[in-house]
């Protein structure tokens, strides 16, 4: 049976979840991870090693991962396929990545002239919100939640969104997930990875209105924003992500203000995209 793929994994044990896509053979890059599920006492928290590592999870959830074998193994209470494969993949992804050298960041992408622009934020930034709204009107979204670049490419996530509420005006289908807490859009395919286009930085105020964000100031935060900063980063790669344009975007907390905001992104991002 074919394994399924997201954010650089070649995935075992979510066989059956179509968020994840289907791959006959592992995509070039890929690191091989097979998920489990076990309702036994978790073994004792350990630090980030470079073979090992066990930390519990904000819901109580143990997760336990060894690079030799690829196994990322959940202890807790039993987990529905699809709620494994977003969001809890995004942990085993941020560590399986950062182990093999890569950048993550708790962000979403989304694919302007064949490029992938990240979106970052904290949690009520609205960054899933933007992403669902791009996607109701035509526009590729790579990824949600979590960003992965390999070098100068980021890399695609699980094929859905999942959302806190619904967007007025916008004919979105969606679907109860996590015990109903979330309404989970279904995304089409995209292409496996994508280079890099720039960065965006969610802010609520009065807007739209994107403003360019300096290559030294570009690079402090970046720095600052990399998952899991106890593993050590290779300054050249975050020199050549600092290299891409970066924009702070500054909303209005208003769903009438998301047209407007998607055609700031669409009028700003193409002309510096056609130069490249």
């Amino acid at each position: 049976m074919p394994a399924r793929s997201a954010y650089g994994l070649h995935i075992r044990g979510l066989d059956e979840v179509a968020e994840l896509p289907a791959t006959a053979y592992p995509p070039t890059g890929s690191h091989p991870v097979t998920v489990r599920q076990r309702h036994t006492p978790p073994p004792a928290p350990t630090p980030l090693s470079s073979d090992r590592m066990v930390r519990q999870l904000t819901d109580g959830r143990t997760l336990a991962l060894d690079r030799r074998s690829g196994d990322a193994i959940f202890y807790g209470p039993p987990l529905a396929a699809d709620v494994l494969a977003h969001p809890y993949l995004a942990p085993v992804a941020v560590v399986v990545n950062r182990w093999a050298g890569r950048e993550t960041f708790h962000a979403g992408a989304f694919v302007h002239s064949g490029r992938a622009w990240v979106l970052l934020g904290g949690r009520t930034a609205g960054k899933s919100t933007l992403l669902a709204a791009l996607a109701a009107r035509g526009v590729p979204v790579l990824t949600d939640d979590i960003v992965v670049c390999d070098g100068d490419d980021v890399l695609a996530g699980p094929r859905c969104v999942d959302l806190r509420e619904s967007i007025p005006g916008l004919e979105l289908p969606t679907r109860g997930v996590r015990d109903a807490t979330r309404l989970r859009v279904t995304l089409p395919s995209v292409a496996p990875r994508l280079p890099l286009g720039g960065w965006i930085f969610l802010r609520w105020g009065d807007g739209p209105a994107l403003t360019p964000v300096g290559p030294a100031e570009l690079l402090v935060r970046l720095a600052a924003r990399r998952s899991l900063p106890e593993l050590p980063s290779d300054p050249a790669v975050l020199l050549t992500l600092a290299g891409r344009p970066g924009y702070d975007l500054i909303r209005l907390r208003d769903w009438a203000a998301l047209d407007a905001t998607r055609r700031l992104l669409d009028t700003t991002l193409t002309p510096t995209d056609a130069l490249r």
